[in-house]
């Protein structure tokens, strides 16, 4: 699972909010849905199935929003009811797992529904990786391990978080931190799992002569990542650094969509390359992976609100992101990803995007300039309805539930009208899905 995440802190950016983004590259193809579980309260000894293996439930679990590719029971990435944002992306350390246990996906899912803190994120993910092992899906992940590194991050507080087996490091953030595929901690980790040193230097991996142990240094297959993975979050803390302390929304987003413009790796969206790998994907690399989901989340500030998300279902350089509440019910299409008749035009209509820089570049520059224009109505009226939802609890679910059905109408009225001239918006689901079966 190829992924690029970045946050800034509040003493980062220009309005004093935590930001958090993620790009989540997948196989082209690969059913998605975003996934809304809502908190409950469950009874004593009960168990939870995650991907591999069962594990015990907590007594209370938190609403949590996350995207799930197919066939997941856990979540690449999320965000749950207390602000606590959260995404993997998968390592290469040594010390596997040979039996089956938790998979990065089922970690975050696990964080965000008991997690009340980014702090307190940490400790469950630390505490299922002591207790449970590791595992990935088959295929997806090269030998030897099975291994991942996370960012989490609240309105208060950031943390990076890398595993090896049933061990793991952290570091605490203090301004702006990129991760992605390829292990970084070294000595310079704040916090470590029990035995991890000593397991280390029993095998050989470290001396003992009382200095701080280099996780990556010692347990790190793959020096320089997977898929580009060192040069990708190379470029991306060059631009946090450049911006840091004015990091905002826009600029967040430029990161995300970057292919290196301005250096002589740049790459061109509208052309299938070899060459390295951008941060944001259109398909090149093994196995034809692409951006398939790119999220911000807006945590905190000096003047609180509800934490806004932010997802597109593609590439970020040219969809747009959709503001998304978890108060709210999520459209049904959002949840229903590929396989169901009801949302195969959303999903359709999105391929379409992916597939217009090669078919026709006239229209997707066309293109581009709509949904441009339909991203500053999506933002305006996302900020108007966090303000206004202050104080007024009772009817935000249903506010929220309206707005998001809004907006996708929105969207498909304004790639309606592209994709197929001379058609009312109105039609959009019909045709569109006619002229792709």
């Amino acid at each position: 699972m190829g992924c690029d995440m970045v946050v800034a802190r509040g003493r980062a950016t220009a309005d004093s909010r935590t930001l958090f983004g993620l790009n989540l590259a997948r196989p082209a193809g690969e059913g998605q849905r975003l996934c809304r579980t809502a908190g409950r309260e469950f009874s004593p000894g009960e168990k939870v199935h995650t991907q591999y293996v069962e594990i015990p439930q907590a007594r209370q679990t938190f609403t949590a929003l996350g995207w799930q590719p197919d066939a997941w029971w856990g979540y690449a990435q999320g965000v749950n009811e207390y602000g606590v944002a959260l995404g993997c992306a998968v390592l290469g350390n040594q010390w596997a797992c040979p039996e089956p246990g938790l998979t990065g996906g089922d970690l975050v899912r696990l964080a965000l529904e008991r997690a009340p803190t980014a702090r307190k994120a940490v400790d469950v993910i630390g505490g299922l990786v002591e207790r449970h092992g590791q595992s990935a899906p088959p295929g997806n992940v090269p030998p030897p391990g099975h291994d991942n590194s996370f960012l989490i991050a609240d309105a208060a507080e950031a943390f990076a978080l890398e595993t090896a087996g049933r061990h793991w490091v952290c570091q605490e953030i203090e301004e702006v931190r990129a991760a992605g595929n390829v292990t970084l901690i070294r000595q310079d980790w704040d916090h470590i799992s029990r035995g991890l040193a000593s397991a280390a230097i029993a095998q050989g991996l470290w001396p003992a002569d009382g200095s701080k142990i280099d996780f990556a240094g010692t347990l790190s297959v793959f020096p320089t990542g997977q898929v580009s993975g060192l040069r990708r979050w190379g470029r991306a803390t060059l631009l946090l650094e450049q911006q840091n302390g004015h990091v905002e929304m826009s600029f967040l987003r430029r990161l995300l969509s970057d292919h290196y413009e301005g250096t002589h790796f740049e790459v061109d969206p509208r052309r299938r390359s070899p060459g390295p790998v951008p941060l944001c994907r259109h398909g090149q690399g093994p196995g034809g992976c692409l951006t398939t989901a790119s999220t911000i989340v807006q945590l905190g500030g000096s003047r609180p609100q509800r934490p806004i998300l932010w997802y597109t279902f593609g590439p970020p350089c040219d969809h747009v992101y959709f503001p998304l509440f978890l108060e709210g019910d999520l459209p049904p299409a959002y949840t229903l990803g590929s396989r169901d008749g009801a949302a195969l035009a959303f999903w359709q209509g999105l391929s379409r995007i992916d597939q217009m820089p090669w078919a026709n570049p006239r229209r997707w520059e066309q293109l581009r300039d709509d949904l441009g224009r339909l991203q500053g109505r999506l933002d305006q009226e996302a900020e108007e309805f966090a303000e206004e939802a202050q104080g007024h609890a009772a009817d935000v679910p249903r506010r929220a539930t309206a707005l998001m059905e809004h907006h996708l109408e929105l969207f498909e009225a304004a790639l309606g009208d592209l994709a197929l001239p001379g058609r009312k918006a109105g039609e959009f689901r019909s045709e569109l899905a006619s002229y792709f079966i």
